[in-house]
């Protein structure tokens, strides 16, 4: 028989307990370390932390919204998927299925992410936003923001991975989140992906519901 650990809280308690020992986390308050050692753990590679950026308050901004039960929304439906649905106290949305996003999509050459983000005027006041995977959905909703044509999110966790775009409109976001006024946690770079954007959502979520670690 092989011999490896088989107890899923021993498995958890004891990555943690290495990306600590790996990775300085002095200058984060506590929620913001239980957000980036849960990416690290999540991604295997603790030098994601050389990119990690979260903007003052950011990660508080997100408690915030939860406790007033505002709209999670996200980009693709590969980040709902991954989020931890026991702790939600409703559905998350996305609407990149929607007939009328699908349509105009086809019509306009956008992707359906970049249009979907038109249909969140409704349910984004004060809600967390999720893209883990679309550069032109962030892109997007910051050319929204810009011109005040929506409404502000609490938080915008934003980790779309890729070549195309994705450095590019995460940097956007650092560099103008306080211009847009909106709270940001982002990994600059090429790196991320859609769980990298549920698991910090699902730290927040156990942070929020008292799971500490």
């Amino acid at each position: 028989m092989i011999d490896y650990e088989r107890c899923p809280k021993r498995i958890q308690k004891r990555s943690f307990d290495v990306v600590r020992s790996q990775v300085n986390l002095a200058h984060l308050n506590e929620l913001e370390q239980q957000i980036a050692v849960r990416m690290i753990y999540a991604c295997g590679d603790p030098s994601i932390m050389d990119d990690l950026r979260f903007s003052q308050g950011a990660a508080e901004a997100g408690i915030k919204s939860l406790v007033q039960k505002k709209h999670i929304i996200c980009d693709v439906n590969l980040v709902i998927s991954a989020l931890n649905k026991r702790l939600l106290s409703h559905p998350p949305l996305c609407f990149i299925d929607k007939k009328e996003v699908v349509s105009q999509a086809k019509f306009k050459m956008h992707t359906r992410s970049m249009v979907a983000v038109d249909y969140w005027h409704e349910v984004i006041a004060g809600g967390i936003v999720l893209i883990g995977n679309a550069p032109t959905a962030l892109f997007r909703l910051m050319e929204l923001l810009e011109q005040g044509e929506i409404n502000k999110p609490a938080l915008i966790i934003a980790v779309p991975v890729g070549y195309t775009g994705a450095q590019e409109s995460k940097q956007y976001l650092w560099d103008h989140h306080q211009v847009l006024g909106v709270p940001c946690i982002t990994l600059l770079g090429t790196r991320g992906s859609s769980a990298l954007a549920a698991t910090a959502m699902n730290a927040l979520l156990s942070y929020y519901h008292g799971v500490i670690f």
